[in-house]
């Protein structure tokens, strides 16, 4: 018993504190940094890996490690790489305490671009309320002069969160121009996306204006449609009358792009009875998928004007191409069937 207690109290002695343990890997850092001056990109990344790995060492301390990884983080005098694989290892606890360091570096125009982008990467992998992460991320989205990859990863971390204020979303939408592609695109995508899941009447405006903004059948637009489709059931409240007029246009222009297409049937449905006008044209789309989403929608409006053009659907299916086996698309007899009990919905509201 006393020797079990001896061993105890002697493993007690030489046990790291969590400081000591930050200041020792981060020496092994530092040593492996300067050894790469000399290396190819080939080494260089293997000994990033290898540098990396050492986050293992300092998992068992979890936020006790918080605070000097923290200090190593925005000690300047400490090589660049250096204080980016401290974020790293910050980032790897996975700890609610590194939250607020994190979010600092990222809000902070000081720090270096790659190491705001990190912290940005890292803040939803903390086990922090949704609610925070989206905070953060939005603030920074809201500084106009964020750097570009900074950016990036910020809007990509708020793809399933959105944000409260979308101005800066609006802004930067618009900030590529008419016809974003490339990097730009990808972007503006996010941006979009982001709206999507944002709530508010003032984001839905912003929706609609971007669909307007967009030239019709190109990629941003379809973005924006895509963004208006998951908004659907709000817009439909609260800007009914906007919104229809947006959609309708689109259905005209869109036409080309089946997939785009799908998104404006569900989002013109959502408007209601006002819509089946609009609607009523896709029965000739040569998409089915398009064409059994206007159809349910017309039935549920019991709009009886498109009865005919939906019979003529039916009648003629087994020459029709939209009801041809296509790989990857759903199987045409359900859709067939869809359609068909569309047309008796509408027979029975006669």
């Amino acid at each position: 018993m006393i020797l079990a207690l001896l061993l105890i109290l002697q493993a007690s002695a030489h046990a790291q504190t969590p400081n000591v343990a930050v200041a020792k890997t981060l020496s092994r850092v530092e040593t492996l940094v300067a050894s790469q001056k000399s290396k190819d990109a080939r080494e260089i990344a293997a000994l990033d890996r290898r540098a990396l790995g050492y986050s293992r060492d300092l998992a068992p301390y979890g936020w006790r490690a918080v605070p000097s990884l923290a200090a190593a983080v925005k000690d300047a005098k400490r090589p660049a790489k250096v204080r980016f694989l401290a974020a790293s290892y910050l980032g790897l606890l996975g700890d609610p305490a590194a939250f607020a360091p994190l979010s600092e570096v990222l809000l902070d125009p000081a720090q270096n671009p790659s190491l705001r982008a990190l912290a940005a990467q890292s803040l939803s992998g903390l086990g922090v309320p949704g609610a925070a992460v989206r905070d953060a991320l939005c603030a920074a989205v809201a500084q106009e002069d964020l750097p570009r990859e900074t950016l990036d990863d910020a809007l990509v971390g708020l793809a399933t969160l959105g944000c409260r204020d979308t101005a800066p979303l609006a802004r930067i939408s618009h900030a590529y121009g008419p016809r974003p592609s490339g990097r730009d695109l990808a972007t503006v995508r996010h941006a979009l996306a982001v709206l999507g899941k944002s709530i508010g009447i003032e984001s839905g405006r912003s929706l609609l204006a971007l669909a307007a903004y967009f030239p019709p059948r190109g990629d941003a637009r379809a973005v924006a449609i895509e963004s208006i489709d998951a908004r659907r059931a709000e817009l439909a409240v609260w800007l009914k009358p906007e919104t229809l007029p947006v959609v309708t246009e689109a259905l005209r222009s869109e036409s080309e792009r089946f997939d785009t297409m799908r998104a404006l049937a569900r989002a013109t449905r959502a408007l209601g009875p006002e819509a089946a006008p609009a609607l009523s044209r896709l029965t000739s789309h040569p998409d089915a998928e398009v064409l059994v989403a206007a159809a349910e929608a017309l039935a549920e409006f019991k709009y009886l004007p498109a009865l005919p053009a939906l019979e003529a659907a039916v009648a003629g299916a087994l020459t029709d191409p939209r009801f041809s086996p296509t790989e990857g698309r759903p199987d045409p007899a359900e859709l067939l069937a869809r359609v068909e009990k569309s047309v008796e919905l509408l027979r029975r509201a006669r």
